[in-house]
């Protein structure tokens, strides 16, 4: 920034001002963003996705076409809101979208919650116009974010094809599956723990705490997840190159960090890690990002279920009150958190852009009824198990 940060950021003068008391900067790099940045994800409202860290790691890792523009909404010198866009070219059109919105759980902008009332729509696409982009796009954007209206939903919105699944962690001494979940899933789940126990050993929920035990806890979370994939007939996309170098970079620099942007849970049966949890944090949140079980005797059991039960206490006991389990609908999520609709956002910048909206528009409406047709989406899911084994067989 041109200017130095200010101790405490200055308060709205009203909510009615106009876009124009915004000042607004477009950085062309991380680097030159950061002290903006750090300032907002010290005081401010956000998602483990829009983490500086998190893009950083996401950028040196899959090395993504398209050209680094953070967009910062300043009020008397005081950081108001950013956004952390790539402008991406798609046939001819300059489309801007949160990094690394290719492998993220929703997007939204890095915020003071001291001017939501003033981060409206007309602040906002104000400041949109600024960029080099025919289209603004964002993807599963959800209603409320740390305890806080997302502010981009003032534009017009329609559901994403996924579902996004969310909860409020309630505070309590008491183990978290007495308080929340039914009877007959938290006897499943004890029973579990006890056999696991009896079978295989004591069972305890352990994060990597060393560079070697990222690496080694990794290896296992890769070779489980693959098993399951290779099950289900899905290719495993976390074993390229890319995702291996993104979870490990990032994992190692989190080791020291109270709040880490990416931490790595085992669950222990004895000696033989038998669940794996790769999780993102926020201010005071936790997302499981990916996680895995072991194929063998143990899963007979309830591995997911053990794991979450120890996992969601020990959040508990940290100060996280937000937990969700990303996008994608799994019965099992139910148990921990409630399904939500979120949303895709696409704003014209140009008269191009104009052009091009209703068929991204399209395309993502189409994406939903695939995936919200069981019909439709077991057929999609056979065509990429096909496509999946005439691969292998080259």
């Amino acid at each position: 920034m041109s200017m130095p940060l200010p101790a405490q950021a200055p308060a709205p003068t009203s909510v009615g001002e106009l876009a124009s008391d915004f000042d607004i900067d477009i950085f062309d790099s991380l680097d030159a963003a950061t002290p903006a940045w750090r300032w907002l994800e010290a005081r401010g409202v956000l998602t483990p996705y829009q983490r500086r860290d998190w893009i950083a790691a996401y950028l040196a890792a899959f090395s993504p076409a398209g050209r680094v523009q953070v967009l910062l909404l300043s009020h008397n010198g005081a950081p108001a809101a950013l956004f952390p866009f790539h402008i991406v070219n798609r046939f001819g059109v300059r489309i801007a979208q949160t990094i690394g919105m290719p492998i993220s759980n929703g997007d939204a902008p890095v915020f003071d919650p001291g001017f939501s009332d003033r981060l409206g729509v007309e602040a906002l696409r104000a400041a949109f116009r600024r960029l080099p982009a025919d289209l603004v796009n964002f993807h599963c954007v959800a209603p409320r974010i740390g305890g806080r209206d997302n502010p981009l939903l003032g534009f017009a919105h329609a559901p994403a094809p996924d579902h996004f699944y969310f909860n409020e962690l309630a505070p309590g001494d008491i183990p978290y599956i007495e308080q929340a979940l039914p009877h007959k899933r938290r006897t499943n789940i004890k029973r579990s723990q006890r056999r696991l126990s009896e079978g295989f050993g004591e069972v305890r929920l352990k994060a990597a705490q060393s560079e070697q035990e990222v690496r080694d806890l990794l290896a296992i979370f890769l070779d489980q997840r693959g098993r399951r994939f290779a099950a289900m007939g899905v290719e495993n996309i976390f074993a390229q190159a890319e995702f291996r170098a993104f979870f490990e970079r990032l994992a190692v620099e989190s080791l020291s960090q109270p709040r880490p942007a990416l931490r790595i849970h085992a669950l222990y049966a004895g000696e033989r890690v038998i669940a794996t949890s790769l999780g993102a944090y926020g201010p005071s949140h936790y997302s499981q990002y990916i996680n895995s079980t072991d194929d063998g005797e143990p899963s007979r059991f309830s591995l997911m279920g053990v794991t979450l039960s120890l996992l969601v206490d020990e959040l508990r006991r940290e100060g996280i009150v937000g937990l969700d389990m990303g996008l994608g609908d799994f019965d099992y999520k139910l148990d921990w958190t409630h399904k939500t609709v979120v949303y895709d956002i696409v704003i014209a910048n140009s008269a191009l852009g104009l052009f091009a909206r209703p068929v991204l528009i399209g395309l993502r409406r189409g994406k939903r009824a695939i995936k919200q047709t069981p019909a439709l989406w077991r057929a999609a899911r056979a065509v990429q198990g096909l496509k999946l084994k005439l691969k292998r067989q080259k």
